[in-house]
């Protein structure tokens, strides 16, 4: 246990976190695209004509980060935006061709560093890896944690 005690899991994120950044942006360029935008993608990708107050919600952002996001995309030709007959206030958020075009190319970029960083671990070390991430991310969803818990 006195390992544990001198390391910190957030270090090992953090780091992960800035090297998958650093890597897609890098991949990414030739397309137009920041780590930023990349997850908006991914997400049109599994469900097309979402509205933007949704994709902020699934993304788990504010709404800022994803109007943002989204300008980025629709500058660079990913995405078109619809608004609501009814609700001007209320648009739809909808691939473009160019994105579908692109979609597995862009895709395999992201798989392709996954592969990479568990290429190393078993069949059983990786289940085991997605069991504790969920379970952290469960943990991680707390409302109520405050520093008075030190």
């Amino acid at each position: 246990m006195q390992k544990f005690q001198t390391e910190s899991i957030s270090r090992y994120i953090n780091y992960l976190h800035r090297q998958g950044v650093s890597t897609l942006c890098n991949s990414y360029k030739h397309y137009n695209l920041g780590a930023g935008q990349y997850q908006f993608l991914v997400y049109l990708f599994v469900k097309d004509g979402i509205t933007h107050e949704e994709l902020t919600d699934k993304i788990g952002v504010d709404k800022a980060t994803t109007t943002r996001a989204l300008k980025k995309l629709d500058d660079c030709g990913y995405i078109t935006k619809v608004c609501d007959s009814k609700d001007k206030r209320k648009q739809y958020i909808y691939l473009t061709d160019y994105a579908k075009s692109n979609k597995d190319k862009i895709l395999q970029i992201a798989r392709d560093w996954e592969s990479h960083l568990v290429e190393e671990l078993s069949e059983e070390e990786l289940e085991q890896l997605y069991v504790l991430l969920r379970k952290m991310t469960q943990n991680s969803l707390v409302q109520d944690f405050t520093q008075e818990t030190f």
